[in-house]
């Protein structure tokens, strides 16, 4: 029997390009759990956690803060993490969001902080 294996995205395959000087970039300090490069993750004052529907909802006074994973990172406790946080093209086949949440419907959340989400040549 063959065995089968799944490659998982690509550091910074999502990303299409992003402000000079490292200005996109910033350290985040990530929930426990599994986050592929390219996961979209919100914060509301906490650690940032992978955006879900319920999350974006959560946020009634629409001050939460939304990066983009750039580099796989697992952890069973909170861990500081490279994300893009501002002034960025990325590819909207390369992100992942979380239950119930679209990229389409991420896009708007990531464009509080320029990051544009652009359709993947």
């Amino acid at each position: 029997m063959a065995t089968v294996l799944t490659q998982r995205p690509a550091d910074e395959g999502f990303l299409i390009s992003e402000a000079n000087g490292g200005i996109s970039r910033d350290v985040i300090t990530l929930a426990a759990g599994d986050y592929d490069a390219g996961s979209v993750v919100i914060s509301d004052g906490g650690n940032f956690a992978l955006a879900t529907q319920a999350l974006v909802d959560a946020d009634v006074d629409h001050n939460a803060k939304y990066a983009i994973v750039l580099r796989r990172t697992y952890s069973t406790a909170a861990v500081k993490a490279a994300a893009i946080a501002r002034h960025a093209r990325v590819k909207d086949s390369e992100l992942i969001t979380g239950a119930g949440l679209t990229v389409a419907e991420a896009k708007p959340l990531l464009a509080k902080t320029d990051i544009l989400i652009s359709a993947a040549n």
